[in-house]
């Protein structure tokens, strides 16, 4: 009898052991899934701001090709944005608004949108877009935004992992 309940002890501490260990695994497993989640959402932030980034430096270049197609009255800081470009920069605002700053991409918009030149639909169609006066100010600042926050989440997910980020190094 004594050798019965001694086995069914060694039983059940066994089996209090096991489930045990199982829990501790399978808590181990569940937190280095979360952490890979958080690590994977924070790359698909800094992608995100870096694509916008370089959307919006690639309209601000456009300026130096497109030269003969500005209108008179353009001074060095106005910006010429095509109407591809605005809706595009609207579109991808809006798909990806869950990775972007949105009080600063609202800000952006609300800025650019006063400075809008009111053009004849004529003109507007003959150069292909809209001018903004003092707008490449404002695609500046907002570019220089972007990159600040962008460093500022490249250290935040450097410091959470430990290996280092080879990357994002370039830019």
């Amino acid at each position: 009898m004594e050798v019965a309940i001694i086995g069914l002890i060694g039983v059940l501490l066994g089996a209090l052991i096991t489930g045990l260990a199982g829990f501790l695994v399978y808590r181990q497993i569940e937190l280095r899934q979360r952490r890979e989640r958080e690590l994977m959402h924070q790359v698909k932030e800094i992608e995100t701001i870096n694509l916008l980034n370089k959307k919006i430096n690639e309209i601000l270049s456009k300026r130096n090709v497109l030269m003969q197609d500005y209108v008179s009255f353009n001074a060095f800081d106005d910006c010429y944005i095509t109407i591809d470009d605005f809706i595009y920069l609207n579109s991808f605002a809006a798909q990806n608004s869950f990775y972007l700053p949105t009080y600063l991409i609202e800000e952006f918009f609300k800025n650019i949108s006063h400075r809008k030149v009111i053009l004849s639909p004529e003109e507007t169609v003959k150069i292909g877009g809209y001018t903004y006066k003092g707008g490449r100010i404002v695609m500046e600042t907002f570019s220089e935004q972007l990159i600040e926050i962008l460093n500022e989440k490249k250290q935040t997910l450097s410091r959470a992992t430990k290996q280092p980020l080879s990357y994002f190094s370039i830019q």
